[in-house]
């Protein structure tokens, strides 16, 4: 695994879908490799509980845009904040996809953002607190014809 790959090396296609803060994982394969065969299937299995925490990509070479560190197939690259974090020369076993899977997705969660707030509260009080309601009209208007 070469780490000097930076990620303004790869193509735009990676690039984007690398920006992001969920990790990613890349599987490599081709519909020519009697490997990327038997793996398939098992990928799919393991990474099915991950997709709704990571951006999962099952990538056909002979279609997607050459990426510089897969070498061969089936491939799989860990990606975490745009920065590879592990790579994967074929898929192993089963129990090891899975350990790599709980080790790099694990809990994700997405990064807390500060909403604005729905409702202008002080708005709303100052409305209210002028807000002329029947008792307080007829109230006002005694008062007023009394003066």
């Amino acid at each position: 695994m070469r780490s000097t790959t930076r990620l303004s090396d790869l193509p735009a296609t990676y690039r984007k879908a690398l920006k992001t803060w969920r990790p990613v994982i890349l599987y490599f394969a081709n519909e020519h490799c009697p490997a990327c065969e038997f793996a398939g299937p098992v990928f799919r299995e393991v990474a099915e509980p991950y997709r709704l925490r990571a951006n999962i990509y099952m990538l056909n070479t002979s279609q997607s845009p050459r990426h510089p560190l897969v070498t061969g197939t089936p491939t799989v690259l860990f990606y975490k904040n745009g920065k590879l974090v592990k790579k994967l020369k074929g898929i192993g076993t089963e129990e090891t996809l899975a350990a790599d899977f709980a080790r790099h997705i694990g809990r994700t969660r997405a990064p807390v953002v500060r909403q604005k707030p729905r409702h202008d509260l002080g708005w709303l009080r100052r409305t209210l607190r002028n807000l002329c309601t029947s008792p307080r009209a007829q109230s006002l208007r005694h008062h007023s014809i009394s003066m």
